[in-house]
């Protein structure tokens, strides 16, 4: 009984810290950017894109 409740407490531990640095990675993410990363292209301009060869395609 005493190991079981040692193996539970010892795997809650390990997730709660792992989830810890992962919410921390993400933060330091947000701040500190990679200026060399690619910057994502903005969803509204692939629905233009999108748009503009349907009409192309019609004609």
């Amino acid at each position: 009984m005493e190991m079981s409740l040692l193996i539970i407490a010892a795997l809650l531990y390990l997730g709660l810290a792992l989830g810890f640095i992962l919410v921390v990675d993400n933060l330091v993410g947000l701040v500190f950017r990679d200026p060399r990363a690619p910057a994502p292209l903005p969803f509204f301009h692939i629905g233009r894109a999108l748009v503009a060869s349907q009409k192309l395609y019609r004609k």
